[in-house]
């Protein structure tokens, strides 16, 4: 813009803040340095907050009301805000459960009586893996379903109510203490009972698509990786539970692959983690010699230093399924 000798029109565009940004910046510098425009400027910005002030309507009277009712529908009063953690780890669960109801979906009913796993039958470990979830079920409030004798849908029902009352759990209710699956009997928080549900659902969908002739189909690097920290936790006292501890001392467990990295793992709940031995093998290898689906447990692995202890490691690490 040519600067004029006064701002003329453009002080009412101004006032209204509606001038391009080349010429607002032309109007400011004139108004810098002219008395007369700067006054005609601010007269036409208070005449401008007047007009909004004038067509301005209150809101309506039910308003406050209805924000008010759209918030409490939305998230009740009092309700715990949501935890981030229960919502990954119920995806990673639902995801798990939606594979094998597929893959049970693609089975013939003579297929349903081949064995599966260590399982006698399909059937048998649908049967199984509902049991097993049971416990979740129950601690999540969950009411008992009503039994059936279709092995699919029974088990389909309980892994759905699951996920649906999980998914929008808070903090408090994953630290609630429930037992796990397995041959002993151990208390530990909702959290590490819902990674080993997705575990174990994954394991029996592998059993399911052997039994299918179907490729294998490994599990997520997050999923990997929480089994992996699941199983650390756990075999310190499976260690004593099996009377192979060796305290004092610990197994540099080196994982590779999706879901790896370095774990020390104690071989007793003892204090002290001296390392007597490593253990080197990829993330998915490990997590199927923890559901016990490796028929060499002792020879999947690379072993260095005291090979007794890593024996014993391998030996124990090799129970921590659910069948």
């Amino acid at each position: 813009m040519t600067q004029p000798r006064h701002t003329g029109d453009l002080a009412g565009a101004y006032a209204l803040e509606a001038c391009p940004p080349d010429e607002e910046r032309s109007v400011a510098e004139h108004l810098s340095h002219c008395p007369t425009c700067a006054a005609e400027a601010t007269d036409l910005g208070r005449v401008a907050g007047w007009i909004g002030a004038s067509s301005a309507q209150a809101p309506a009277a039910d308003l406050r009301a209805r924000v008010l009712s759209a918030a409490l529908a939305a998230r009740p009063a009092g309700r715990p805000r949501p935890d981030a953690e229960a919502g990954r780890l119920t995806g990673i669960y639902a995801a798990q459960v939606a594979e094998l109801d597929r893959l049970l979906g693609r089975l013939s009913p003579a297929e349903w009586l081949l064995p599966s796993g260590p399982h006698r039958s399909v059937r048998d470990l649908v049967v199984h893996l509902r049991g097993s979830d049971a416990p979740v079920a129950a601690a999540t409030g969950i009411a008992r379903l009503e039994s059936t004798s279709d092995a699919h849908l029974g088990w389909q029902r309980q892994a759905g109510a699951i996920v649906s009352a999980l998914g929008d759990a808070d903090s408090a209710v994953l630290a609630e203490r429930v037992p796990l699956a397995g041959r002993t009997a151990v208390q530990r928080p909702l959290r590490e009972a819902l990674v080993q549900r997705g575990f174990e659902t994954w394991i029996h969908a592998e059993d399911v698509r052997a039994v299918l002739a179907a490729p294998p189909r490994p599990p997520s690097a997050a999923q990997l990786a929480d089994i992996v920290a699941f199983a650390v936790r756990l075999l310190p006292a499976a260690m004593v539970a099996a009377g192979r501890e060796h305290p004092g001392s610990a197994v540099r467990l080196v994982l590779t692959g999706d879901g790896g990295g370095t774990q020390l793992v104690r071989l007793s709940p003892a204090p002290g983690s001296a390392v007597a031995a490593e253990v080197s093998m990829p993330a998915e290898r490990f997590c199927r010699l923890l559901a016990g689906r490796l028929t060499s447990p002792l020879h999947s692995a690379d072993v260095g230093g005291d090979r007794d202890v890593a024996t014993d490691f391998l030996t124990v690490a090799a129970t921590m399924g659910c069948d």
